[in-house]
């Protein structure tokens, strides 16, 4: 369980910025109350006061981007905030609030989706990803000889319905409060009406990839088993890619993906480019991926699937590429070499591929399973919770806060469960 949540668990006054959209910041607004600390909440459009709207210290901030860094300094002053946390630290708001975080010298702390899925979510001190200090604790800590055990957890099932009826919710209401929030930029750069269009388009996708996709994909396994590589496509506008990654665009890493494995993958294997599913309302690269395979010769060895089982993917797969997605984790888990070709936390010289794209072609290695058994159970420790946005939260009810003993020389961990969600 993440070790920031001591830190947290510190304060006495937290800001909660924005969250993902839903209730989990209410629910954690409960469980932070139950813990005696006060909580203050800043919406920045409505449909962020639809989902925290009944509590007390709700603020809202209506001005322009470029005001927003004095009117948080000043608000952090006034009400005495001595931590801040967000969902996403790459956000205009919140890098923003996190320069303030550090000149003002308080806390903050970055929720994101888990690195480990399903089961987990992300919590850490400071930043995520790629801005993480992950890497200073894996190298504080010894390296094992042998494999330790797996970290226990409970599963937890993420919602997809509650997903989809979350933000149909958020992009609807935002829309109608749209006058009380006049400057709002939202992080993705697009109107909430098209935000809503493109939900509603990938339901839709799902629905008709569930009738249509599932065949076609069982027979490329059955003619390819073992015999391709998967490419893991991100979402467009994720700030992985565009902060992360010196390309930029998804359609970039496409284009040079596809002309690498063209140009040195041996002629019996194949490249299966998979869509992610969140994107998938928002950008479908059929013909994009058909022009490139024909540009460079492989048109007959490029497949393109979007709502398959991932475990399975990569289980039958040669190697994954993906430019710092965290299904690189997962296809180590499952004993799957990865070669990134962004900046990501897991980019280890002992844990993914360190040499160039066209020989890992050729020859992807193997995973080292001592060292990622290692490296996962300080990646649970340091910074993963067992819960889901969008569905049970076991941390918020078995978490055991550290306390003083009375005579205040020593720590021990309360027996007591803190909180009642």
């Amino acid at each position: 369980m993440s070790v920031h949540l001591d830190e947290l668990l510190s304060s006495k006054k937290v800001l909660l910025l924005q969250g993902p959209m839903g209730d989990f910041f209410s629910q954690l607004s409960t469980w932070l109350t139950d813990q005696g600390i006060e909580c203050y909440k800043l919406n920045l459009n409505a449909g962020d006061w639809l989902y925290y709207h009944s509590k007390p210290n709700i603020f809202h901030f209506r001005g322009r981007v470029g005001d927003f860094s004095n009117w948080i300094e000043h608000f952090v002053n006034a009400h005495q905030i001595d931590s801040m946390v967000c969902f996403g630290d790459c956000r205009k708001y919140h890098r923003i609030a996190n320069q303030i975080a550090n000149k003002l010298n308080i806390k903050f702390f970055a929720f994101e989706e888990g690195y480990i899925r399903p089961n987990y979510i992300t919590f850490e001190q400071e930043g995520v990803n790629f801005f993480s200090n992950f890497a200073l604790h894996l190298n504080a800590q010894p390296r094992p000889q042998k494999n330790i055990a797996q970290d226990d957890f409970i599963p937890v099932e993420t919602n997809y319905a509650k997903i989809l009826r979350s933000a149909l919710f958020y992009y609807f209401i935002w829309v109608l409060g749209t006058l009380l929030y006049p400057y709002y930029k939202h992080h993705r750069g697009i109107s909430p009406l098209i935000e809503l269009k493109c939900w509603l388009v990938s339901a839709y996708r799902r629905f008709k990839n569930r009738l249509v996709e599932d065949r076609r994909f069982y027979n490329f396994l059955n003619e390819n088993n073992h015999q391709y590589y998967v490419f893991a496509l991100q979402v467009h506008n994720d700030f992985q890619v565009r902060i992360h990654s010196d390309l930029k665009k998804v359609e970039s890493y496409i284009e040079s993906v596809i002309e690498s494995f063209a140009e040195h993958a041996d002629s019996e294997h194949r490249l299966l480019l998979k869509h992610h599913p969140m994107d998938r309302g928002y950008r479908n690269y059929t013909k994009l991926i058909q022009q490139y395979a024909q540009k460079f010769g492989v048109e007959k060895r490029v497949h393109y699937f979007c709502d398959v089982h991932l475990p399975t993917v990569l289980k039958q797969s040669l190697g994954m590429v993906t430019i710092n997605s965290t299904t690189g984790i997962q296809a180590l888990f499952h004993n799957i070499p990865v070669k990134v070709l962004g900046r990501a936390l897991y980019n280890l010289p002992d844990l993914t591929y360190q040499g160039a794209l066209s020989e890992f072609w050729k020859n992807p290695g193997k995973v080292d399973r001592v060292y990622f058994n290692h490296f996962r159970h300080e990646l649970i420790v340091y910074s993963q919770l067992n819960g889901a946005y969008y569905g049970l939260s076991p941390w918020m009810k078995n978490y055991q806060r550290k306390v003083l003993r009375p005579d205040a020389t020593s720590e021990v961990e309360s027996d007591k469960i803190v909180s009642n969600i």
